[in-house]
């Protein structure tokens, strides 16, 4: 020992970081800061797809649920859900089954997520086409719109 310092120890005035581990965890929190934070902030783009994969999955099972029932089924748009129903005339009066049968079935919008429809209620008959042609505008507060689309003469729905 020299000096009165124990083996491996630094004297008091050399306490610190040095240079180079201040660099990398300054490297480490810009690359967090560009990665990162975007992803976990960001949340409202992904619940707009999420809510627009959703009621063009519902409006598929409704083309499905006609077919295979052969009667005319509907989906009702509200601006913040979508309802399967076996009428036309809102509020609707025979609700329709959803996948698990659960009556009625309605997916409702996450906050900040609204429905514009050209239509009130988009329906299928016993064959599968629409009544109309109709593109359905999923959209977050003007960020973002997603489309779902229905065919007019096969009634295939796409985004």
């Amino acid at each position: 020992m020299t000096a009165g310092y124990a083996v491996g120890s630094r004297p008091s005035s050399e306490r610190g970081f040095s240079l180079v581990e201040l660099i990398l965890v300054m490297v480490i929190a810009g690359v967090l800061a560009a990665v990162a934070v975007p992803r976990l902030v960001g949340r409202n783009s992904f619940d707009t797809r999420g809510f627009a994969d959703q009621v063009a999955a519902t409006t598929r099972f409704a083309q499905k649920l006609a077919v295979s029932q052969r009667r005319d089924v509907f989906v009702h748009f509200s601006a913040g859900a979508a309802t399967l129903c076996y009428s036309a005339v809102a509020p609707c009066s025979t609700p329709a089954p959803g996948p698990g049968g659960e009556k009625p079935y309605t997916i409702s919008a996450p906050s900040g997520v609204t429905i514009a429809s050209p239509v009130a209620a988009l329906g299928f008959d016993a064959s599968g086409r629409p009544a109309i042609a109709a593109t359905l505008d999923v959209q977050v507060n003007g960020t973002a719109t997603h489309r779902v689309r229905v065919e007019q003469e096969t009634g295939y729905v796409h985004e």
